[in-house]
Parts: structure tokens; sequence; C-alpha cells
């Protein structure tokens, strides 16, 4: 006897108690598993960027570019798996961006390992560095998120006292297991000054620089060695060290000559001695207006970031009770607390598609059938859970859209296996003999339908870059959620179908009664029209296509959206020599309207510099001391904009000499300005002259604005052309005077004042009336030897002149980027197209060496597509090995890929429909839309060829199995498709829900109209009589 061939349907049947068991293992492990995921707005990807300076005081930005950042970039680009070295030259100071390939295979670790490359490379050259570079030094913490920010305010306590209590905050947040790191920010450095009376000096022939050196002999930890007895020894410790600011007043200067009692004065006696803060400030933090200090949380590698904000928040409740009155503690950066609203969103729209899925189960199938599809979502969820707690996958906004995707795709082979169960129960058929009927008549067409719809995701997996870190989790969850519900499809639902749905007594003999109704009929007569008339159907569909190609250019294109947020960041700058001081007080302006206007929650203000990473995608500035970035928190995503509209028209009116950009967070990776061209070659003149010709190109845009390069205004410099000679004859070196002028000016750290852990530097410097006073210059007293001080005007003439202030290279070659803003709602990839035969014109006249280029978001896109399109040969044999093993027909496989293309008619109207960009999530609409189109050809094909070998024609075969599979497949598409209405109006995911609902509906057309008609084309089938 023929043994029966193995049957999954059966043998779950026939496991009742085992599979009772597996169900409720599956439920509760999977609940289990996912109030166990970490929860984050987006996947985190590595900034693999490392920052290199070095200081150089007294250089200009020419010699810094030269002697300190020429040597350091050429050696970088030895650096394996470099993507590029960007860097900026400043009077005294180099900043380099050492970029690394986002495409480097194993990131994480590699990117570690080129670090440490990095490190090792500079570290060769730095004897060829000029004497008196400081550093290099390296900052391999760029890419830190510090996803939690206290900041703390007083008007009653000092800036230390206030950085007192923020350590103490700092060293009980510390202790949580969860916290990596919690660093202070927006600390004002303290100071001990010295304040010289030059004239004071002059009349007693005291020479300035002997006053520094007796500042630092007098503080300074040496050995002093011991003294051996004769059972013991003794430790000699010399009492010369300051213990308090009042030792350092009350130091001895000996007075040269006899005119003063005991030749010896106090410090005090030519100097104003004081506690303060570094004045001119460089950077501050203020909050709602207010000076204030950050405490900044990371979290450590592994933990869970809402475990970490709960135990960070618990702590911190516990410490606001115990702060000093008058001392404010608030939350200006809380990521937790905004992925915390964003999941709980995602989760209700995905609540919303389940019910959708099961509502129309039940009102499609009736109850009883509706209960057993919608058994199959909490299966195929628990199993998805378990999974991605196994492999730390995170609940995002990116997993949870995978599973909104999935939702509509992994009820469709339960749908289609208990469409069919229900139809042979109808006709008559016992329950085990329909169960195991649907097996073996679906679950191989379904396992080759969902391997391609998963296989179409591959590409975002295998790539690798960047958004293989961000989008990487959507093909791990697609893939587990299709294969699971393929196997919950196949073993539980009919183990399910088998014990709730009934038989309903019809007659074997009729097993065609339910599809000869009125509606069947008239769909047969459509299908057959078709199918008679495949020539015109296909040329219609043609036509479609064509027109759906020329649709297609129309469409915008973008990489990744604009952030759902409250934030509206404000970039300010301000001309290069600007004070501090005067910084401050516009800054202030600015403040006053944030305070003012409705809608804005809280503010947080960094005048000197950038805030720190509190998420991946966003853009921070290297410190820079004419910048300022504003962080001001709408009450919701409407008040945003009329923030921005607000500020964008303030800053017209009362601020347009400065250089303001009012702007949305952006997805994915980070970028300062969405309009960015990068001109690099050999002379600085023939790249000005390029740059003038590029604005002058790209101007010509309407929705392009603010058009500026990041090259700044020259810096005001006095030329101290010395006489040499006469420097010679009074006895002094130019080096003693340039040290001299420093002292006197900006200030010369003499020594370290060590107060408990701290050290304080002393700063010896003139007073504020010769400091802040440009027409003293010429009088100022310098020493010129045995204590006396002439004018400087007798050594020295005065030159005023401009002088570079800053100095950008690009891979070791000079460098110009152009910069633009463009009106809310153009997209980045749409202007650059319109901009694109100009640019290739103007490309075209470029002297050899010279060249231009896309940055920013063009540039990454393109990378990105490339790397996409290396993954595609692989995806393309792939698709083609599964539908081999399915059909075993080279002439099948071309058939079904000839309709995949048609999908696209759906997606194409779509978008143009609702003017929505077809970015990197709506691509993933179209490899989804793609796997269900082969997913349905494949099972109309298999279909076919039961009918043929069950003996029908091949005419009667085409179109009785598309007239029987209708049901499953509108079903199914009407189950997918609603299930995105949710996603519709998300900023991130809803032009790939608005493409795949379209798409879908579109889909369906083709599957059941006109892939009989190119089928019968194909094989040239001619009608035959019923």
């Amino acid at each position: 006897m023929e043994r029966e061939p193995f049957n999954l349907a059966r043998w779950g049947i026939e496991r009742s108690s085992l599979l009772i068991y597996l169900i409720l293992v599956i439920l509760i492990s999977g609940a289990a598993a996912f109030f166990q995921l970490g929860q984050r707005d987006l996947p985190t990807y590595a900034i693999k960027t490392m920052v290199v300076s070095a200081q150089w005081p007294g250089a200009t930005a020419a010699e810094m570019a030269q002697l300190v950042a020429d040597p350091i970039e050429s050696k970088l680009l030895e650096v394996p798996w470099l993507k590029d070295v960007s860097s900026f030259s400043k009077p005294g100071e180099t900043w380099l961006l050492v970029n690394i390939e986002d495409f480097m295979p194993n990131g994480d670790t590699l990117m570690r390992e080129r670090f440490y490359d990095i490190r090792k490379k500079v570290g060769d050259i730095i004897h060829q560095l000029p004497t008196g570079v400081r550093g290099p030094f390296f900052n391999d913490e760029f890419g830190d998120i510090y996803s939690i920010l206290y900041g703390f305010n007083s008007r009653d306590h000092s800036p230390a006292e206030l950085k007192d209590i923020v350590e103490q905050a700092r060293n009980t947040v510390a202790r949580i297991d969860s916290v990596e790191k919690a660093v202070l920010y927006g600390v004002q450095p303290e100071k001990v000054f010295v304040e010289l009376d030059d004239n004071r000096l002059a009349t007693l022939g005291i020479d300035p620089l002997r006053v520094a050196m007796l500042l630092r002999d007098h503080n300074t930890v040496q050995k002093s060695g011991r003294v051996e007895g004769e059972q013991r020894y003794y430790q000699l410790r010399l009492n010369d060290r300051f213990r308090s600011v009042a030792d350092i007043a009350a130091m001895p200067v000996s007075v040269p000559g006899g005119n003063v009692s005991g030749n010896v004065i106090r410090l005090d006696d030519i100097a104003r001695v004081y506690r303060g803060y570094q004045d001119p400030a460089r950077f501050t933090m203020r909050v709602n207006g207010e000076p204030a200090i950050a405490l900044a949380i990371t979290m450590r590698a592994g933990s869970q970031l809402l475990s970490m904000s709960e135990e960070v928040d618990r702590v911190m409740a516990a410490f606001a009770t115990e702060l000093p009155a008058g001392v404010e503690m608030a939350l200006v950066a809380d990521q937790p607390s905004t992925v915390r609203a964003s999941i709980d969103r995602f989760l209700f729209k995905l609540l919303v598609a389940v019910a959708i899925v099961l509502l129309v189960s039940y009102f499609t199938l009736g109850m009883r059938t509706g209960v057993v599809v919608a058994l199959a979502i909490p299966l195929v969820l628990g199993t998805v859970f378990v999974a991605m707690f196994i492999f730390g996958i995170d609940i995002t906004r990116v997993s949870l859209g995978a599973l909104v995707i999935s939702l509509g795709l992994l009820v469709d082979d339960a749908m289609i296996v208990v469409e069919l169960m229900h139809v042979k129960l109808e006709q008559g058929w016992e329950r085990m003999k329909a169960a195991t009927f649907a097996y073996t008549a679906t679950s191989k067409p379904m396992l080759s339908g969902t391997l391609i719809a998963a296989a179409g995701f591959m590409p975002v997996f295998i790539v690798d870059a960047s958004p293989r870190e961000i989008l990487g989790d959507l093909f791990l969850v697609i893939a587990f959620a299709l294969i699971t519900s393929w196997i919950v499809a196949v073993v539980f639902t009919p183990f399910l179908a088998f014990n709730i749905l009934r038989p309903h007594g019809g007659s074997v003999e009729n097993q065609v009664d339910i599809y000869q109704s009125r509606n069947y009929q008239r769909f047969r007569a459509l299908v057959a029209w078709c199918m008679r008339h495949n020539l015109v159907v296909i040329a219609i569909a043609t036509l479609l296509f064509l027109l759906t190609m020329f649709g297609l250019q129309r469409v915008t294109a973008e990489f990744f959206p604009d952030n759902d947020r409250p934030e509206a960041l404000v970039d300010v700058w301000f001309p290069e020599d600007t004070s501090f001081k005067q910084m401050e007080q516009q800054v202030a302006q600015i403040e006053k309207l944030l305070s003012d206007a409705p809608e804005v929650a809280n503010y947080v203000t960094y005048i000197g510099g950038d805030t720190l990473r509190v998420q991946n995608d966003m853009f921070v500035e290297q410190p820079n001391a004419n910048y300022t970035k504003v962080i001001a928190i709408a009450t919701d995503l409407a008040a945003r904009e009329r923030l921005k509209t607000r500020l964008r028209t303030y800053f017209s009116h009362n601020l347009p000499e400065l250089r303001t950009r009012v702007y949305n967070l952006p997805y994915g990776v980070p970028f300062d300005y969405p309009v960015r061209y990068r001109i690099t070659g050999e002379d600085p003149q023939i790249l000005q002259q390029i740059n003038q010709q590029l604005q002058a190109s790209i101007a010509s845009h309407p929705a392009i604005f603010d058009i500026h390069d990041n090259q700044r205004d020259p810096l005001m410099t006095i030329g101290i052309e010395l006489d040499l000679a006469r420097v010679a004859a009074s006895g002094t070196t130019p080096q003693l005077l340039t040290l001299a002028l420093n002292s006197m000016l900006d200030g010369l750290p003499a020594t370290n004042y060590r107060e408990d852990n701290d050290l304080i530097a002393v700063v010896m410097r003139n007073q504020a009336d010769n400091r802040y006073n440009l027409d003293r210059l010429e009088t100022l007293q310098v020493p010129v030897g045995n204590g006396k001080t002439v004018p400087l005007s007798e050594l020295a003439r005065f030159d005023y002149r401009f002088e570079e202030s800053i100095i950008w290279h690009y891979n070791a070659f000079n460098s110009i980027t152009v910069l633009a803003q463009l009106a809310d709602g153009v997209l980045t990839l749409e202007v650059d197209k319109d901009l694109k035969p100009q640019l290739d014109e103007l490309r075209a006249t470029l002297p050899p060496g010279y060249q231009i280029d896309a940055g920013g978001m063009v540039e990454v896109s393109a990378l990105v597509d490339t790397q996409l399109g290396k993954t595609l040969p692989f995806l393309v044999v792939t698709l083609l090995t599964i539908l081999m093993f399915q059909l075993n027909s080279m002439s099948k496989m071309a058939l079904v890929l000839a309709t995949v293309p048609l999908g696209l008619i759906g997606v194409v109207a779509a978008l143009l429909l609702f003017d929505l960009p077809f970015g990197m999530v709506a691509r993933l609409g179209v490899l989804a839309l793609s796997g269900i189109i082969i997913r349905n050809s494949i099972i109309l094909i298999d279909q076919i060829d039961q009918d043929l070998a069950a003996g029908a024609t091949l005419w009667q075969a085409v179109l009785e199995s598309t007239v029987r599979r209708s049901r499953p497949i509108i079903l199914t598409a009407l189950a997918a498709i609603l299930a995105m209405i949710p996603l519709a109006s998300d900023y991130f995911w809803g032009p790939m829900a608005v493409a795949m609902m379209s798409g879908l509906l579109v889909a369906t057309v083709l599957t059941l109209l006109v892939f009989p008609a190119v089928y019968c084309a194909w094989y040239r089938v001619k009608p035959t009589p019923a």
C-alpha cells in the first residue's frame, strides 16, 4: 500500500494536547518577552566620526592649516576604510573630523580598530609638528548619545556652589548600573585673577614676568628630602604652597633697590587678587534664559532606555527634595519620555490595525472563520516578540512599522487556508479531509510566496551602511513574522479550524455550487472577457505602465523625512570677531521672544558652542566662539510650525545682519544644511571664483534661500612690527615681549591653586582699563629688563590689517562649501535633480584638479543607492531560485516576473495624488508589494497546474482557478490595505503606507484580470467549451 505523504495539518490535529501546550507557551512567553524588550525611537547606529584637535597659541589660521592640519591630514589618509577627513583651522586651533566609511563590514568592531589607527598614525608624526603645539587631542566619544539632560540653575548660589551641587547629583546617578557615565556641561571655569597695576610696577621697577615666576615657584610641589634618624626617617615638607586666595594675595614680592622698607611688599600691594570665573566667558548654557549647568547622562550598552529612565527619575526625584533653597532642577532633554510617547502612539496604531484585520475577518468570513484567522495574530506576534528578545531587537518605530507591514501579510496564509477549508466544508467534506487538503493545496506556494515577500526586504539588511543599522531590524522582524505566519497557517490554523468550524452538510458531488452564485458568475464573465481580449488588456496595462514611468519622473524624492518631535532648533552665527558680551546681549533678545511665545514649553540656549548629542540624528557643531544653538520645545507639532514662522519673521526684521537657521530635527543621518555643495582644489583664489559661480548658479532656484559659504569674515588684527635693534638695545627679546603682552591682556596662567580635588588656574593680567582700552595700547608699559618699562610704541609700530579667520580642508585639499536653506516642504533630492543640468555645465568648465561634489543628504543618498544596487544581484538570484524551486519552469518564472513592474501603477498614482515623496521607506513598500504580486501569481499558477492535473482544459483551468482564488486574494488584500490606514498619517511610514495601499489595490486587479490575460497570451490559450 502506498504511503501517504507527510501532512503537517494532519500531524498537528492528531497531537491536540501538544498544540494546546505550544499555543499557551507561545502566548505566555510572547507576552513576557514583549515587556522585556527595550524601547527607543529609532535603532541606534554608530556615528563613525573621531574628532582630532590641536592648539598652537599665537599662530594664524594659515599657519595652523599649513603646519598643523596638513601633516595630520596627509597621514590620516593612510587609515584603512577612511571615508574622508575634513578640517577647519582658526587662529591658534585646528579641528579635524575623521569619518570612517559607512559601508565598512562588521562596523562597530572595525570602527574601534580604525580609531586606534587614527591615534597611531597621528602619533607617528607628532615630532614633525612645530614647537609649542598642544596636542593633538582625540575625541572618540563624539557619537555618544546623552539621553537625559537635567538643567540646574540658581540666582542665590554662585556658579561654583551650583557646580558642587550638580557634582553631588552626578555622583548619585553614577551609581545606577544602567548609567554608563554622567558628565557636567556648561560649567564656568573658576579662576584666581591677579590684575597688576602697571603704573605701580613701573614705579617700583618690578618685572611682571618675575611676578609670574614667583607665583609658580611659591606653589611648586616637589620633593624636599628626608632626614634619617636612628630608628625612623622624617619626611621634610616645605609649607610654601597656597592654601587660600589670601595666601596668594600675601605672597611677598621683593622690590629692586632700597626705596621701600625691607625691599619686600605683598602681592596685593601691586595687584588686585580675587576669585572669579573665566573672563570673558567662552561658553555658557542657559535654561529658560537663566545661566545653568547640565547633568548629561548616557546609557550603558545593553541596558533598556526606559528602565534606566525610571531609575534615574527615582534617584533624581529623591535628590530634588534635598536641594538647597533657590536651586531649580528641570529636565531639558528627555529622550525616554519622547520615546515613550512615540512608542505609545505607535502601539495604538498597531492595535487599531489588529482590530481592523479582525473586523475584516469577521465580516467577510463569518464569526467562526473570523475567530480562526484572528487567533493566528497573537500566535504570530507572540513568536515574533520571543525572536526579537533572543536577537536583541528593541521596540522602535522601525520594528513596530515592520509589524504593521507584516500584519496585513501574516494573516494572508491563515486566511487562504481557512477560506479553502471553509469552502470544502460547505461542499460537504469532512473536517480532517478539508484540513489536509488545504495543506496539500496551498503549503508549497504559500511558503514560496512567504520567502519571496521576506527576501524583498533583504537589501536593507545585507548592505553595509548606516541604513542597515537604522532599517536592518525591518527585514528581521518581517522575516520572523512571515515565516512564523506560514508555520501557524499550516500547523495551528488547521488545528484551530478543525475544532472551531462546523461542517455545512453539503454534497460532495456538488463541489462547485458555491462558485455559481450571481457575483461569481459576473466575475467569471469579466475574467473570460479579459482572457478572450488578452491583447487589448495587455495593451491597456502597458499604456498605464508607460504613463506610470512618465509620472514617476514627477514624483518627488527624499532620503529620510523630518522628525515629528516637538523641538524647533535655531542656529545663530555671529560675525567672527563678535565679543562674547555682545553675543549675550543679542541672544537675550531671542530669549525674550521665546519666553513670551505661547507656543514654547521651555527652551535651552548654548552660547559659544553646541549642545551635547541627545539623539543620533542631531547634527552637532564643533566649538565655535561665534555660534549659538537654541533648542525650543513647542507644546505640540502645530505650535512648532507657528514658532518657526515667528522666529524667522523676528530674525528677518530685527537681526538681519546675523546668519540664522530655524529647522526641525531630521530622521536618520544628521546634516547641517539641506543644500550643500563642496568645492575642492589647490588655489584659494580659483576656489573663490568657482564659489561665486556656483552660488550664482543655484540662486536661480526659487525654493533656495540664504545662500552662503562656510568662509567667515576676515579678522581685524593689529600687527606689531618690532624694531629689533631697539628691542635688543632695551635688554629684552621678542619672546619676552610676547609673553609680557599676553600676560597683560589675555592673561598668563602662572600656576594652579589646589582646593580639595579642584585645580583653579591663577591668571596674571593687566587691569581692565588697559585690557579693554584700545587707545592705550601704544602707551602700554612693557618691561625691558633691569626693572624698567617703556611704552610699547618706543619698540614697535602698529599696522591694522585683515587676516583669514578660518581655512577649510577636505582630504588635504583646500575647500569651500556652499550652503543654503530650502523653503518648507521642498525636498533636497528634488532640488539637486533640478540643479543638475546647470551644475554639470559648470563642472565641465572647471580647471583640472578642481571639482564640485554634492554633500549632505544628496551624497549619502547616492552612496546608499550605490550600495543597495550592489545587493540587487544577490536579491535577484535568491528570488529566481525560490521561483524555480516552486515553478520548475523558466517560462512560468518569466511570466510571473513580467507582471511585477505593473505594481508601480498604483504606487505612482497615489504618490502623485497625495504629493508624497518616493523615499527610502516608500521603496520598502514597493519591495513588499512586489512580493505580494509574486505570491499571488505563484498561488494562481499552482492552482492552474492542479486543475490541469485533474483533467481540466487549459482555458478552464485558468478561468476557474482565477475565480476560485479571487475571494482569498481580495480578502488578504483588503486586510493588508485597511491595516495600513493607521500608518498613513505617520511622518516616517506615511508615504510607504499610502504607496502600499494603492499598490495593493491595483495589484489585486492585476492578479485577477491582467494575469489571466497575460497567461493566455503567453501560452496562446484558446477558448474551449465548459
